[in-house]
């Protein structure tokens, strides 16, 4: 699993970051990159990677602010071309976001060759896509936006194979029957799976928010810890505490410090507010621990299974 930062910067681009989008990569695990937000340069941006717009299947827009929307009608409309014909795509996303594609592609006169589904979000929703679990949460901002959690089932633990063998199993086809069964025979003897099987692998938690101010809220404290990796705006660095709350967005040492008891392995901050000169943005990097990124475009993360 990979996140791939593709669009950085908030509300408007600059010349080094175009606006916001993300890419879950999650093809070893299910065959299909996850697509969060749609900035206007995502088309442009996904040219100089390898992501194939017939593996995004599923779209997760926050909310409908320009930054993170005005990309989406040009993506529809290129994956018709780019491998998508004939494969559903499913936009999850605020209510009025159909409405707003129904207009656009009608005055346009924009078709596409592949059914879409749209499913209109609300606070939380919970989803199921393939083996991952997807809850909503509303977040602080001045339009409706929603914070979206991907959560992998858990999977059982590793064959112990020199177990399977001291019984006299050697390996073939019978292993995989032996894995997806609750007991197996073998010489007239009953054996239960769960015997021969290592710890269960724990699925990865990735949390990903739309624009917000900071959330104390407990239960949303609770919603989001032990993420393997939560994904926030920080469109203000610099102690701006008041200015980020006039402007309902978050300054990245107020978020800190309200998740500081949190069991997280890993922050990404994005949506950087282009005020910033690349000195202070450079020297504010170096000086943060590993655990906690500022993204920048094609910002590549590997979420590693958890042990």
């Amino acid at each position: 699993m990979y996140i791939n930062i593709l669009g950085s910067a908030a509300g408007l681009p600059s010349k080094t970051r175009k606006t916001q989008s993300i890419i879950l990569d999650m093809v070893n695990e299910i065959n299909e990159y996850f697509l969060i937000d749609v900035g206007e340069a995502l088309q442009h941006q996904l040219l100089k990677t390898s992501i194939k717009p017939s593996k995004i299947n599923h779209v997760f827009i926050t909310h409908l602010h320009g930054d993170h929307i005005y990309g989406l009608p040009g993506f529809l409309s290129s994956r018709a071309h780019q491998g998508g014909e004939g494969k559903p795509l499913t936009v999850y996303g605020p209510k009025g976001l159909k409405e707003w594609l129904d207009i656009t592609f009608s005055v346009s006169e924009t078709t596409l060759n592949y059914p879409v589904d749209f499913i209109e979000i609300s606070d939380g929703d919970q989803f199921k896509v393939k083996n991952v679990d997807i809850t909503l949460k509303k977040l602080n901002h001045n339009i409706d936006s929603f914070l979206y959690i991907f959560k992998e089932e858990n999977q059982k633990g590793a064959l112990n194979v020199d177990k399977l063998k001291s019984e006299g199993i050697q390996p073939g086809p019978i292993y995989s029957e032996i894995k997806e069964s609750e007991t197996f025979m073998y010489n007239n003897k009953v054996y239960f799976t769960k015997d021969f099987l290592g710890p269960e692998i724990k699925g990865r938690k990735i949390a990903i928010h739309g624009d917000t101010r900071p959330v104390e809220d407990i239960n949303y404290l609770n919603l989001i810890n032990h993420s393997d990796c939560i994904i926030h705006e920080a469109t203000f660095l610099d102690y701006e505490y008041e200015k980020a709350n006039d402007y309902y967005h978050s300054e990245i040492h107020k978020v800190l410090d309200i998740q500081k008891d949190l069991n997280v392995k890993k922050y990404i901050f994005t949506h950087i507010s282009n005020r910033y000169e690349e000195d202070f943005l450079r020297q504010f990097i170096n000086n943060l621990p590993n655990d906690i990124l500022i993204a920048h475009d094609f910002l590549k993360v590997e979420i590693p299974r958890k042990i």
